[in-house]
């Protein structure tokens, strides 16, 4: 009866050790000042670059294919991204395509992207080596 309940227990105690979300390295300066934003958007060397403003901008999602989009209603600068799976946790992978396209600034690339951040409908994914974060809504997503 005590190897039994010693093994239940060492089985309920791995299963919570092993759910509990990864710690994440504040590896950079950067990161640590896009980790304290909330606005939606793209992140470059700790600043914004171009965040959603509902009044100025239109959002799109497709659920479907995993995308996300926010232009401005001139179509002059325009985000647009596209991630293989929702991450559910922090300090999981996720392969990214971003296309951010801006007078004077362009950014179009595939990252591995660490998710540093979740909240109920954001996402918060970093690439340490460019220094660029996104705040992505998903509660559409």
């Amino acid at each position: 009866m005590k190897i039994s309940r010693l093994i239940s227990a060492s089985i309920i105690v791995f299963c919570i050790a092993s759910c509990r979300e990864k710690a994440i390295e504040i590896d950079s300066l950067e990161k640590e000042l896009f980790l304290r934003e909330d606005a939606e958007g793209i992140y470059k060397d700790g600043k914004a670059l171009f965040l959603f403003n509902q009044d100025r901008h239109q959002k799109a999602l497709n659920s479907m294919r995993h995308q996300y989009r926010i232009q401005t209603d001139e179509q002059d600068t325009c985000l647009n991204v596209m991630v293989e799976a929702l991450p559910e946790t922090a300090g999981t992978y996720i392969t990214t395509s971003i296309d951010f396209r801006s007078p004077g600034e362009l950014i179009s690339n595939m990252s591995h992207l660490e998710c540093s951040r979740v909240s109920q409908d954001k996402v918060w994914l970093w690439n340490p080596g460019s220094l660029t974060g996104l705040i992505l809504d998903t509660s559409m997503l």
